[in-house]
């Protein structure tokens, strides 16, 4: 993952590490020639992989992910949008993947709450969704750590 091999027909042969965290891509290349071999320009491409991929935690990096609108977001609020039904019946509605994997989500209707307060209700489900959500799954992450040894000083 994040590795790829390249052999071109100009003879150049090598390893490349392709690697995007929070906004940013990172791509280094590692040539047969210059490392010595092809096991050798892996092994040279899997340190600085493991490094990089070490500096943004994978949780975090998912959280990242899962909360930055997309281009097309008109809330403002990734997971929140405005919908309306054939019949013009409008809602704003808040979704999640809840602690199983599931989605979920929660309407709050235009006709009911008014537009301000319908938006501002999903933003609020949203992000109580999520911080409920990877609280819970930080939790149970945390029951399966193995427990640290304790030593004593003599």
């Amino acid at each position: 993952h994040n590795i790829l091999r390249f052999d071109d027909d100009s003879n150049r042969h090598g390893w490349r590490v392709a690697l995007r965290r929070m906004g940013k891509i990172v791509v280094k290349t590692f040539s047969d020639s210059v490392y010595g071999g092809k096991q050798e320009a892996l092994r040279a491409a899997l340190e600085p992989l493991d490094t990089l991929l070490g500096q943004v935690p994978l949780f975090e990096y998912r959280v990242w992910f899962c909360t930055r609108p997309r281009r097309n977001n008109t809330s403002g609020i990734r997971g929140v949008g405005r919908y309306e039904v054939v019949n013009k019946t409008a809602f704003w509605q808040a979704r999640w993947i809840d602690e199983d994997g599931d989605r979920r989500e929660r309407r709050f209707h235009v006709s009911r709450y008014g537009e301000h307060q319908a938006k501002l209700l999903a933003i609020n489900e949203r992000e109580y969704q999520l911080t409920r959500v990877c609280a819970l799954i930080a939790s149970k992450h945390r029951r399966t750590l193995p427990k640290q040894a304790e030593f004593q000083l003599e």
